[in-house]
């Protein structure tokens, strides 16, 4: 599943990112790196931002940057 699908308040594992640069290296100082967990705290109505929580840090991404992420699910 990709980020921009997962459900609001649900934590995952990031198991892979697929992007190019200037993507990747922004995700990456980010702290979106594989195995790290994630959730999705809000977004926009329009699904275009969104506020996630990445380990223990709040960051805000776009929708470009969400759909390059893949997560499993932890449970």
């Amino acid at each position: 599943m990709k980020l921009n699908e997962a459900p609001i308040n649900k934590i995952f594992e990031i198991s892979k990112i697929e992007a190019n640069e200037p993507i990747k290296s922004r995700l990456l100082a980010m702290g979106f790196a594989k195995g790290n967990r994630v959730s999705i705290l809000d977004f926009t109505l329009s699904r275009q931002t969104y506020d996630v929580l990445i380990e223990d840090t709040k960051v805000a991404i776009r929708k470009e940057e969400a759909l390059c992420i893949e997560l499993k699910d932890m449970s």
